[in-house]
């Protein structure tokens, strides 16, 4: 399910377990910084990215509505709410497999959500798609709640 960052923001403050201890001072990374070169021949990751493999680290995206993976999702750099449109049967290439902690309660995810989890490199193939990083054992990020409006 897709909803409203407020939603997500009351539903962790009701299931305080789905946030799962997201630390403040986990790096974040962005597509913009996962490639040093990118061509006909292939990606290679950057120097950044390859020495962040196996930490925690968090990653803002577009969540896909289908497919879904068991027990997780798919992230892309730009809104892609199904297959990718240029080849029916596939996700963007630059596509990011999420795959939650077990055992957490889960709100409703937003469109545009921030998680974070373990990172992997490499291909993999999860569910019936390929993906070239994996975040896993990840959780849902959400900032504090929105202060107050000031009363009249």
């Amino acid at each position: 399910m897709i909803c409203s960052p407020i939603v997500l923001a009351a539903s962790l403050l009701l299931f305080p377990a789905a946030s799962g201890g997201p630390s403040p001072s986990t790096p974040t990374v962005d597509w913009t910084g996962f490639f040093s070169t990118v061509s006909v021949s292939g990606a290679e990751y950057s120097p950044a990215l390859k020495a962040l493999e196996g930490k925690r680290v968090r990653l803002r995206g577009h969540a896909v509505l289908e497919p879904v993976p068991p027990g997780g999702l798919f992230l892309t750099r730009v809104p892609s709410e199904r297959l990718h449109p240029d080849d029916e049967e596939t996700l963007p290439w630059d596509s990011v497999a999420v795959a939650w902690r077990p055992g957490i309660v889960l709100p409703p995810i937003p469109s545009r959500p921030t998680v974070e989890g373990t990172l992997r490199l490499g291909n993999r193939r999860v569910g019936q798609e390929n993906v070239i990083l994996t975040l896993e054992d990840a959780v849902p990020v959400v900032g504090p709640p929105p202060a107050a409006l000031p009363s009249r």
